[in-house]
Protein backbone atom coordinates (compact mmCIF):
# COMPACT_ATOMS: atom_id res chain seq x y z
CA UNK A 1 0.00 0.00 0.00
CA UNK A 2 0.99 3.66 -0.81
CA UNK A 3 2.40 5.88 2.47
CA UNK A 4 0.18 8.11 3.30
CA UNK A 5 0.99 11.92 2.53
CA UNK A 6 3.15 13.46 5.33
CA UNK A 7 1.79 16.70 6.89
CA UNK A 8 3.75 19.55 6.42
CA UNK A 9 6.33 20.47 9.32
CA UNK A 10 5.00 22.91 12.01
CA UNK A 11 7.14 26.21 11.86
CA UNK A 12 9.44 26.07 14.77
CA UNK A 13 8.05 29.79 15.36
CA UNK A 14 5.57 31.86 15.30
CA UNK A 15 6.79 35.33 12.67
CA UNK A 16 5.39 38.80 14.54
CA UNK A 17 3.67 41.06 12.62
CA UNK A 18 5.33 44.19 13.10
CA UNK A 19 3.77 47.15 15.35
CA UNK A 20 2.86 50.08 13.02
CA UNK A 21 4.77 53.15 14.56
CA UNK A 22 2.36 55.94 16.64
CA UNK A 23 2.38 59.11 14.75
CA UNK A 24 1.41 61.95 17.10
CA UNK A 25 0.40 65.37 15.35
CA UNK A 26 1.30 68.25 17.23
CA UNK A 27 -0.88 69.95 19.90
CA UNK A 28 -3.81 72.04 18.28
CA UNK A 29 -3.06 70.69 14.99
CA UNK A 30 -5.63 71.16 11.91
CA UNK A 31 -5.47 70.83 8.14
CA UNK A 32 -6.44 74.69 7.00
CA UNK A 33 -7.11 73.89 3.78
CA UNK A 34 -4.75 72.51 0.89
CA UNK A 35 -0.95 73.09 1.39
CA UNK A 36 -1.92 74.86 4.72
CA UNK A 37 -1.94 73.13 8.62
CA UNK A 38 -2.06 74.66 11.71
CA UNK A 39 -0.56 73.53 14.84
CA UNK A 40 1.35 74.42 18.01
CA UNK A 41 4.73 74.05 18.28
CA UNK A 42 5.63 70.97 17.15
CA UNK A 43 8.16 68.56 20.11
CA UNK A 44 10.16 65.77 19.07
CA UNK A 45 7.49 63.00 19.62
CA UNK A 46 5.69 64.95 16.43
CA UNK A 47 8.26 64.72 13.72
CA UNK A 48 7.87 61.32 12.73
CA UNK A 49 4.31 62.63 11.83
CA UNK A 50 5.38 65.98 10.70
CA UNK A 51 7.62 63.76 8.49
CA UNK A 52 4.62 62.48 6.60
CA UNK A 53 3.06 65.80 5.36
CA UNK A 54 6.58 66.69 3.68
CA UNK A 55 6.57 70.06 4.26
CA UNK A 56 8.62 72.66 2.78
CA UNK A 57 8.11 75.81 4.73
CA UNK A 58 6.77 76.62 8.41
CA UNK A 59 5.39 80.05 9.58
CA UNK A 60 6.80 80.49 13.13
CA UNK A 61 4.91 82.98 15.02
CA UNK A 62 6.40 84.07 18.48
CA UNK A 63 9.01 86.08 20.14
CA UNK A 64 11.17 83.57 21.10
CA UNK A 65 13.91 81.16 18.89
CA UNK A 66 12.63 78.19 17.54
CA UNK A 67 13.33 75.30 19.52
CA UNK A 68 16.91 73.39 19.53
CA UNK A 69 15.07 70.35 18.43
CA UNK A 70 12.85 71.72 15.81
CA UNK A 71 15.55 73.41 13.98
CA UNK A 72 17.49 70.58 14.13
CA UNK A 73 14.50 68.38 12.20
CA UNK A 74 14.12 71.61 10.12
CA UNK A 75 17.42 71.41 8.62
CA UNK A 76 17.83 67.53 8.65
CA UNK A 77 14.35 67.95 6.29
CA UNK A 78 15.03 70.84 4.04
CA UNK A 79 12.04 72.78 5.64
CA UNK A 80 12.47 76.79 5.20
CA UNK A 81 11.57 78.75 8.44
CA UNK A 82 9.65 81.96 8.28
CA UNK A 83 9.90 83.88 11.56
CA UNK A 84 7.59 86.28 12.31
CA UNK A 85 8.69 87.57 16.17
CA UNK A 86 5.35 88.77 17.20
CA UNK A 87 4.24 88.56 21.25
CA UNK A 88 1.05 87.64 22.04
CA UNK A 89 -1.39 90.29 22.79
CA UNK A 90 -1.64 91.47 26.26
CA UNK A 91 -4.58 93.46 27.63
CA UNK A 92 -8.28 92.90 26.40
CA UNK A 93 -7.01 89.37 25.52
CA UNK A 94 -7.31 88.40 29.25
CA UNK A 95 -9.83 88.81 31.00
CA UNK A 96 -9.48 89.93 34.94
CA UNK A 97 -11.59 88.67 37.93
CA UNK A 98 -13.53 91.65 39.07
CA UNK A 99 -15.67 89.84 42.20
CA UNK A 100 -14.39 90.40 45.47
CA UNK A 101 -13.82 88.39 48.03
CA UNK A 102 -17.31 87.74 49.87
CA UNK A 103 -15.88 86.91 52.73
CA UNK A 104 -14.24 90.13 53.25
CA UNK A 105 -17.11 91.99 52.75
CA UNK A 106 -19.51 90.45 55.19
CA UNK A 107 -19.17 91.92 58.48
CA UNK A 108 -22.36 91.81 59.66
CA UNK A 109 -21.15 90.46 63.84
CA UNK A 110 -24.67 88.48 65.51
CA UNK A 111 -25.74 91.07 68.32
CA UNK A 112 -26.19 90.00 72.13
CA UNK A 113 -30.03 90.44 73.30
CA UNK A 114 -30.77 92.69 76.58
CA UNK A 115 -33.62 91.67 79.27
CA UNK A 116 -35.92 94.52 77.25
CA UNK A 117 -35.37 92.01 74.35
CA UNK A 118 -33.66 94.79 72.13
CA UNK A 119 -30.23 93.87 70.36
CA UNK A 120 -26.81 95.50 71.34
CA UNK A 121 -23.16 94.86 69.84
CA UNK A 122 -20.72 93.38 72.36
CA UNK A 123 -17.19 94.87 72.45
CA UNK A 124 -16.27 91.66 70.64
CA UNK A 125 -18.58 92.20 68.11
CA UNK A 126 -17.45 96.09 68.05
CA UNK A 127 -14.03 95.28 67.68
CA UNK A 128 -14.84 92.04 64.97
CA UNK A 129 -16.77 95.17 62.96
CA UNK A 130 -13.53 97.27 62.91
CA UNK A 131 -10.88 94.91 61.87
CA UNK A 132 -13.57 93.54 59.55
CA UNK A 133 -14.00 97.26 58.00
CA UNK A 134 -9.56 97.66 58.34
CA UNK A 135 -9.79 94.36 55.86
CA UNK A 136 -12.09 95.41 53.72
CA UNK A 137 -9.97 98.57 53.38
CA UNK A 138 -6.69 96.75 52.54
CA UNK A 139 -8.50 94.66 50.28
CA UNK A 140 -9.60 97.68 48.60
CA UNK A 141 -5.74 99.57 48.56
CA UNK A 142 -4.56 96.10 47.22
CA UNK A 143 -7.15 95.80 44.72
CA UNK A 144 -6.91 99.24 43.07
CA UNK A 145 -2.68 99.05 43.10
CA UNK A 146 -3.27 95.99 41.15
CA UNK A 147 -5.32 97.82 38.52
CA UNK A 148 -2.82 100.33 38.57
CA UNK A 149 -0.17 97.78 37.65
CA UNK A 150 -2.53 96.12 34.87
CA UNK A 151 -2.83 99.43 33.59
CA UNK A 152 1.08 100.38 33.37
CA UNK A 153 1.90 97.06 31.69
CA UNK A 154 2.66 97.67 28.08
CA UNK A 155 -0.40 96.74 25.84
CA UNK A 156 0.92 94.52 23.31
CA UNK A 157 -1.47 94.17 19.80
CA UNK A 158 -1.45 92.04 17.03
CA UNK A 159 1.39 93.48 14.56
CA UNK A 160 0.24 94.21 10.80
CA UNK A 161 3.13 94.29 8.89
CA UNK A 162 4.23 90.79 10.20
CA UNK A 163 0.49 89.75 9.33
CA UNK A 164 0.86 91.48 5.68
CA UNK A 165 4.01 89.53 5.45
CA UNK A 166 2.52 85.84 6.31
CA UNK A 167 -0.74 86.39 4.10
CA UNK A 168 2.01 86.95 0.90
CA UNK A 169 3.56 83.68 2.15
CA UNK A 170 0.13 81.85 2.09
CA UNK A 171 -0.43 83.43 -1.89
CA UNK A 172 2.38 81.51 -3.12
CA UNK A 173 2.02 78.05 -3.60
CA UNK A 174 5.40 76.96 -3.44
CA UNK A 175 5.75 77.09 -0.28
CA UNK A 176 3.45 74.45 0.49
CA UNK A 177 2.81 72.46 2.04
CA UNK A 178 3.41 74.56 5.06
CA UNK A 179 2.79 74.59 8.79
CA UNK A 180 1.86 77.97 10.60
CA UNK A 181 2.67 77.30 14.05
CA UNK A 182 3.00 79.29 17.11
CA UNK A 183 3.34 78.54 20.88
CA UNK A 184 -0.09 76.87 21.76
CA UNK A 185 -1.27 77.11 17.96
CA UNK A 186 -4.30 79.19 19.41
CA UNK A 187 -3.94 83.15 19.47
CA UNK A 188 -1.11 84.12 17.10
CA UNK A 189 -1.75 81.26 14.37
CA UNK A 190 -5.31 81.97 14.81
CA UNK A 191 -5.52 85.18 13.71
CA UNK A 192 -3.41 84.65 10.53
CA UNK A 193 -5.69 81.90 10.08
CA UNK A 194 -8.41 83.98 10.55
CA UNK A 195 -7.17 86.71 8.21
CA UNK A 196 -6.26 83.63 5.63
CA UNK A 197 -10.10 82.74 5.76
CA UNK A 198 -11.61 86.72 5.45
CA UNK A 199 -9.39 88.14 3.01
CA UNK A 200 -7.91 85.11 0.64
CA UNK A 201 -11.03 83.04 1.20
CA UNK A 202 -13.96 85.27 1.55
CA UNK A 203 -15.75 83.83 4.37
CA UNK A 204 -18.45 85.80 6.50
CA UNK A 205 -17.11 87.05 9.44
CA UNK A 206 -19.26 84.72 11.52
CA UNK A 207 -17.93 81.95 10.63
CA UNK A 208 -14.15 83.35 11.17
CA UNK A 209 -15.04 84.14 14.31
CA UNK A 210 -16.14 80.56 15.39
CA UNK A 211 -13.03 79.27 14.02
CA UNK A 212 -10.67 81.14 16.15
CA UNK A 213 -12.92 80.99 19.12
CA UNK A 214 -12.71 77.25 18.68
CA UNK A 215 -9.04 77.07 19.14
CA UNK A 216 -8.57 79.96 21.59
CA UNK A 217 -11.64 79.75 23.70
CA UNK A 218 -13.07 82.27 25.32
CA UNK A 219 -9.89 85.15 25.52
CA UNK A 220 -9.45 86.84 22.43
CA UNK A 221 -11.58 90.17 21.98
CA UNK A 222 -8.79 92.12 21.11
CA UNK A 223 -7.62 89.63 17.99
CA UNK A 224 -11.02 89.66 17.13
CA UNK A 225 -11.45 93.38 16.60
CA UNK A 226 -7.60 93.23 14.97
CA UNK A 227 -9.14 90.18 12.01
CA UNK A 228 -12.14 92.64 11.56
CA UNK A 229 -10.44 96.10 10.49
CA UNK A 230 -7.23 94.41 8.74
CA UNK A 231 -7.63 95.47 5.52
CA UNK A 232 -4.25 95.09 4.13
CA UNK A 233 -3.38 95.66 0.29
CA UNK A 234 -1.66 92.26 -0.85
CA UNK A 235 0.70 91.66 -3.96
CA UNK A 236 0.97 88.18 -5.27
CA UNK A 237 1.74 86.19 -8.80
CA UNK A 238 -1.23 84.80 -10.15
CA UNK A 239 0.84 81.88 -11.39
CA UNK A 240 1.63 80.37 -8.14
CA UNK A 241 -1.92 81.14 -7.19
CA UNK A 242 -3.57 78.63 -4.13
CA UNK A 243 -6.53 77.15 -5.95
CA UNK A 244 -8.27 77.65 -2.18
CA UNK A 245 -8.10 81.08 -3.29
CA UNK A 246 -11.39 83.14 -3.30
CA UNK A 247 -12.30 86.79 -2.52
CA UNK A 248 -14.13 89.91 -3.93
CA UNK A 249 -12.94 91.90 -7.06
CA UNK A 250 -14.57 94.83 -6.25
CA UNK A 251 -12.79 95.48 -3.23
CA UNK A 252 -9.31 95.65 -4.89
CA UNK A 253 -7.82 94.54 -1.97
CA UNK A 254 -5.26 92.11 -3.79
CA UNK A 255 -3.18 93.07 -6.73
CA UNK A 256 -1.91 90.70 -9.27
CA UNK A 257 1.92 91.29 -10.00
CA UNK A 258 4.64 88.96 -11.65
CA UNK A 259 7.60 88.34 -10.16
CA UNK A 260 10.84 86.70 -11.52
CA UNK A 261 11.81 83.52 -10.11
Amino acid sequence: MPSPPSLPAEPSSVTAMPTPSVQIPPLSFALVSTGVYRSGCPMPLNFPFLSKLHLKSIIYLADQDLPTDLQRFVTENDIQVFHFRVQQVRGDNNPTDDNADESLLDNTVPGAINEDGDTVTSRRGSAMSRRGSAAVMLFEEERERKEKKEKEKEKVENDPVSMKLALELLLDNRNFPVLIHSNKGKHRSGVLVACMRKLLQNWAFGSVKLEYYYFAGEKGKADVEFIEKFEPTLKYDERWAPAWLRYSPEEGKLIKVTKDG
